[in-house]
């Protein structure tokens, strides 16, 4: 019997996706792959780091990078890790072109890799070894962040709230499914990640699945308005918010400054930021722009 679909913890011998322990995540996959009609055991093994870093100063970084960030991974293409175990590639595949652009159909945003390593190789190198494996490159909506969703007010669905968490990225930041708070579109920058509160109220960086390219990320951010430069190939980037740091409108500055102050407190100042406050803020805004406005007339009168 197939092993996808089923739970994870229900599958003999397979481990629950991503669990998180002291200083890192380590996950353990165990996926159906099929030979004929024959099924065989696939297992990948993954070290995210618990806590990414967004000040670091090689950000932004390739989608695919682990090493670098402190992490491991035994399947090369994997950006990511799903809550479930499965990896998250990038977008595209057997080509450099995105999955819809290659017309590749997708069940729950994967599908199987063919087994290359055991086709004759025609002029070119053989392609890569190993049985064939399951792996997401879009959004897979059969899981419980995007059923959260959509399955209808009626039964429960929460289309309002945050998007729950979909996996884990390599560089240790959580991927988000596709509404933010209050349901509102999310405003990413080119790697397809933001700050802001998540589903918990805790303001981090993080990423937000989409249906379109990139679908989960193109690079590692924060993008800094450099993604362009983390690109081989096809530039999957992300169109960006227009500055070099993102923040979902609405977010707290200070709560926002705190979570960066542990890193580096003057990291924000050091970018362009495009406008978040909230509408309390906004209003704050303007009163004490009229205060000074005032107080300028005032002085005007008397000089």
């Amino acid at each position: 019997m197939p092993l996808l679909g089923r739970p994870i913890e229900d599958v003999p011998g397979a481990l629950r996706s991503c669990r998180p322990c002291p200083q890192a995540v380590v996950s353990t996959q165990s996926t159906g792959s099929s030979y004929g009609d024959f099924w065989v055991a696939m297992t990948a093994n993954y070290k995210i780091l618990l806590v990414g870093n967004p000040t670091r100063n090689d950000r932004p970084g390739d989608m695919y990078d682990a090493e670098t960030v402190g992490g491991e991974k035994t399947i090369g293409p994997a950006t990511a890790c799903a809550i479930n175990g499965i990896d998250i590639q990038g977008p595209n595949d057997a080509g450099d072109v995105s999955i819809d652009e290659a017309g590749i159909q997708l069940t729950c945003g994967g599908h199987v890799t063919p087994p290359l390593g055991n086709i004759p190789p025609g002029p070119g190198p053989p392609g890569p070894g190993g049985p064939p494996l399951y792996h997401f490159h879009k959004s897979p909506e059969c899981l419980e962040p995007f059923l959260n969703a959509s399955i209808g007010a009626g039964h429960g669905a929460r289309p309002f709230h945050h998007g729950q968490l979909v996996g884990w990225a390599m560089d240790g930041f959580g991927i988000y499914s596709y509404q933010d708070v209050g349901g509102a579109a999310p405003i990413v920058d080119e790697c397809g990640g933001h700050f802001g509160p998540t589903d918990t109220g805790k303001i981090e960086y993080h990423y937000h699945s989409r249906t379109y390219v990139p679908y989960h990320m193109a690079c590692q951010g924060p993008s800094l308005g450099n993604c362009a430069s983390t690109q081989w190939g096809t530039n999957y980037c992300h169109p960006g918010c227009g500055y070099e740091v993102c923040v979902q409108p609405g977010t707290d500055e200070g709560a926002l400054r705190d979570y960066l102050g542990q890193w580096d407190p003057t990291w924000l100042d050091q970018y362009t930021v495009n406008p978040f406050h909230g509408p309390q803020a906004v209003e704050e805004e303007e009163e004490d722009n009229l205060v000074e406005r005032l107080a300028k007339d005032i002085l005007e009168m008397f000089a």
